[in-house]
């Protein structure tokens, strides 16, 4: 039997038995497998190894990749023991049983092969014949005929017996379909489809002198008109609408003209309020122009004072904070001067003023009779 080249399940395969080296008895269990599919390397093997433990044979089923060439080898080993191999020659079928034949690789190949008692499926159809082929036909599409039957065709009844015109023009049954000739006269009107050839007519009406020269652009629209001799109704007057008549146009209209506001330049852009007054950014204006008689009493508020401004002015005079500061170390020294003195002529002096409803206290410590101090506390409450 062949055996199949990569096959999707290929068959087991009998390697043999393999026997203890020191008392030659059949190893059954404990062994291992190796495969070389084709030129390649030996490697471990990656189908199934099985035992039959009555018989002592080892099988082998190979996976699909290990058939994969013309022959392989399968190799059974054991410690100790004797080794079994085989070597299977693949076929160019994939299915088991059966034999392909690779025509490329049969040495001297003719080009005749006698196919005498084969029989072909019907299902297999040829590619193509050079030669000629030799057959003998008994059935047509199924039907018995003897030799090679012409197409059958069933004419109209009536139809050999027909007398057809002399004329196409005598012609009344139906349309033409063709004329490669000239056609001599059509005295019956004619409906034209499309007709692909306009050269040689030509029209009986005359157009006007210079009717060639008119111009006509993409939108339709005559392309220049200078003069028209008369109009009775223009329904386009596009860049004319509301246009004032000439009785409008007066010299009082004129002279306004000479009031218009003329720009330095191209900008030009101002606004009129309704109130008649114009209404402008001003960007700069000349020296000493506003005066103080310009400014309502009470303009100067606090939001409509900068922080800027209030620092600088705070620089200036000073800050409510520095102004307090002042005003204690005064009151302290008062206090000294003028202030009710408590335990005189003692190392603990002390000296209180009240002002500004404040209680100013500066107790001393350390005083001794020379008038020398160690420390003085102030407080203020």
């Amino acid at each position: 039997m062949s055996y199949p080249r990569n096959a999707a399940s290929p068959p087991v395969i009998a390697v043999g038995a393999i026997y203890l080296l020191a008392d030659g008895t059949i190893q059954t269990t404990g062994a291992s497998a190796r495969v070389k599919t084709g030129s390649g390397a030996w490697g471990a093997a990656a189908g199934t190894l099985a035992c039959d433990s009555t018989s002592g044979v080892w099988t082998y089923a190979p996976t699909q990749g290990e058939t994969d060439a013309e022959s392989f080898l399968v190799a059974v080993y054991k410690s100790a023991s004797t080794s079994a191999q085989v070597t299977i020659a693949t076929s160019a079928s994939a299915t088991a049983g059966y034999s392909g034949v690779d025509w490329g690789k049969v040495t001297s190949a003719t080009s005749t092969v006698n196919l005498s008692g084969t029989t072909i499926s019907t299902t297999q159809a040829v590619a193509s014949v050079t030669a000629r082929v030799t057959a003998n036909v008994d059935q047509w599409n199924g039907v018995t005929v003897t030799g090679m039957p012409m197409p059958t065709y069933t004419q109209p009844a009536g139809f050999l017996a027909a007398t057809f015109p002399a004329t196409v023009s005598s012609f009344a049954g139906g349309a033409v379909a063709s004329v490669t000739g000239s056609v001599g006269s059509v005295t019956s009107p004619v409906t034209v489809g499309t007709n692909n050839d306009k050269t040689g007519y030509s029209l009986t009406q005359a157009f006007p002198t210079n009717f060639a020269a008119l111009g006509i652009n993409s939108s339709g629209h005559v392309s220049r008109v200078t003069l028209v001799d008369t109009t009775t109704t223009n329904t386009d007057m596009r860049g004319t609408d509301n246009a004032a008549l000439a009785s409008a146009w007066t010299s009082t209209r004129a002279g306004y003209l000479d009031s218009v506001l003329l720009a330095a330049n191209a900008n030009r852009t101002v606004q009129v309020t309704g109130s008649n007054h114009v209404a402008a950014d001003i960007h700069e204006l000349q020296p000493a122009v506003i005066t103080s008689a310009a400014f309502a009493a009470g303009w100067l508020t606090a939001s409509g004072t900068a922080a800027d401004y209030i620092t600088e002015l705070q620089t200036a005079l000073g800050t409510a904070t520095n102004q307090t500061a002042i005003l204690d170390r005064v009151s302290f020294a008062l206090s000294a001067l003028a202030g009710n003195c408590s335990t005189a002529q003692t190392a603990t002096e002390t000296y209180v003023l009240s002002i500004g409803g404040n209680t100013y206290t500066a107790a001393y410590s350390g005083l001794d009779g020379s008038g020398n101090r160690s420390t003085t506390t102030l407080s203020k409450t």
